[in-house]
């Protein structure tokens, strides 16, 4: 269900939330991560120094997430993305060491676009609901998805959303109960009866558990209960297995979507559902005031505990993962920091070694400063000279090549000055003279150019790209 509405991705989000929301975090130690594909982030919500905390990280169209070891799961696009947990990166990051997690792209997986709902890491494999093929699946590494069931009033897999199978949890380690928005083999099929057609079903036996449900989402199992959205009503409920019906444990102003529970505490997300042919016939749209954020309902009492609420910017959350740290930081594909830490597995961490030594710290931003030189981009490769020699002060590589980009901008006092000081140095480094007698070259100072070149040949009649160079003066200036 994926209404997108495109003149909202870009306005600013606006909120507010409950008195007691800092001290909820603070007390329970806990970060939450909310998808919402409606303005493609992924928020991460907190609390830092008894301050609410909230920042946006730009993602493809998120949907579904989950947690698993030091390990965060998403669809993101058409893919999976994982993310692991840097604990090393996180203690380095600029805010005085107050990030405990930081969670950085590891591994992508392409399924194609499969509309990704929930998913759940079980026995070292991931699985996921394939909601546009409606059925259930686990990652695969040489296909875009492995269906491992569908339900039985399914004939076909075709990425045409029939049943809108939506949600799905876990018991005793193993794939066990769905829901989806209707029992049909049709194309978009859960439409038609939408406001109680929803089902919640038993995959192991494919006994459906209860039917009539407004649009149900994201069952859990928690603490030995079945726990579950029935998002058209905006409630939390649980399946009593003896009376096999849902018994409703608290009502929210909004569409239920997403859910974490830990201790006695349900995250759930809340969204702002428009009058729409989607939508229309609920129970939810009755009311007088709709909102969207995250409400937290204690499990036990069906109290509302607290809540954040998005009052502009912002219509349609999708999952919501809590995370058990105190202030976490999500890193993008792009970030330096997913380019320079690596994650190695325990087997080989013995063979590995991280650079210790000046020169091995300097080196990678020297080659990195060398690449961008020859894609043209010499402002950017002087900044990672500058680097390399910020590291190691006498890196003469990274002083050469600093050189010779400022001559090519045209900032010819200051290449002049970087080899002259190294000549002053010490006057035994033929590359000295050699990067000065190109600075001078383009400088138009063809003097001082041939001047240079000369003082190679006494250093070293024989060589040649020295004579090379005079040669190109000899015969570019007849005057030499």
């Amino acid at each position: 269900m994926q209404e997108n509405n495109k003149e909202q991705v870009q306005q600013k989000i606006d909120f507010t939330y409950s008195q007691n929301i800092v001290e909820f975090f603070k007390q329970t130690n806990t970060t939450v991560l909310l998808s919402t594909y409606q303005t493609n982030k992924i928020m991460i919500i907190g609390q830092e120094n008894g301050e609410f905390d909230i920042r946006y990280k730009h993602f493809p169209r998120p949907m579904g997430m989950c947690k698993k070891n030091g390990r965060i799961y998403a669809g993101l696009g058409h893919g999976i993305y994982q993310f692991s947990n840097y604990q090393g990166v996180a203690q380095g990051l600029e805010g005085g060491g107050k990030f405990d997690a930081c969670y950085i792209p590891q591994n992508i997986h392409f399924t194609g676009d499969i509309d990704i709902h929930e998913m759940e890491f079980l026995n070292d494999e991931l699985y996921f609901v394939n909601t546009k093929f409606s059925c259930l699946c686990k990652k695969e590494p040489n296909s875009s998805f492995k269906p491992i069931w569908k339900p039985p009033f399914i004939s076909l897999l075709q990425p045409i959303d029939k049943c809108h199978v939506n949600g799905f949890c876990s018991r005793d380690n193993e794939p066990r109960y769905i829901t989806a928005l209707g029992k049909t083999d049709e194309p978009l099929g859960w439409r038609e009866n939408k406001a109680n057609g929803g089902i919640l079903m038993d995959i192991k036996t494919n006994e459906i558990l209860l039917e009539g449900l407004s649009m149900p989402h994201s069952p859990r199992w928690y603490q030995d209960k079945l726990y579950l959205l029935e998002s058209g009503k905006g409630a939390i409920s649980y399946y009593d297995f003896k009376e096999k019906k849902a018994i409703e444990i608290a009502k929210v102003p909004g569409f239920t979507r997403g859910l974490d529970i830990v201790g006695d505490f349900a995250f759930i997300g809340v969204s702002k559902v428009r009058e729409s042919a989607t939508f229309s016939g609920l129970e939810i749209t009755k009311l007088p005031k709709r909102v969207s954020g995250i409400w937290i309902v204690n499990i036990k009492t069906g109290k509302i505990i607290s809540f954040v609420e998005f009052t502009s910017g912002l219509d349609e959350v999708f999952a919501i993962t809590v995370l058990p740290h105190k202030k976490v930081e999500m890193l993008n594909f792009d970030s330096e920091q997913s380019k320079i830490n690596y994650m190695i597995s325990p087997e080989d961490i013995d063979e590995v070694k991280m650079p210790e030594t000046k020169i091995e710290m300097a080196a990678p931003h020297f080659e990195k400063g060398n690449d961008l030189f020859n894609e043209n981009k010499k402002e950017e490769a002087i900044e990672h000279f500058e680097k390399a020699l910020k590291v190691q002060s006498d890196y003469l590589p990274a002083t050469f090549n600093l050189a010779i980009c400022l001559g090519d901008l045209g900032r010819y006092d200051e290449a002049e000055k970087i080899l002259q000081e190294v000549i002053d140095k010490d006057a035994s480094i033929l590359q000295s003279y050699d990067s000065l007698g190109f600075i001078y070259y383009k400088k138009g100072d063809f003097k001082k150019a041939k001047e240079n070149f000369e003082k190679i040949l006494e250093l070293d009649p024989k060589n040649a790209k020295a004579k090379n160079s005079l040669e190109v003066l000899k015969r570019e200036f007849k005057s030499f």
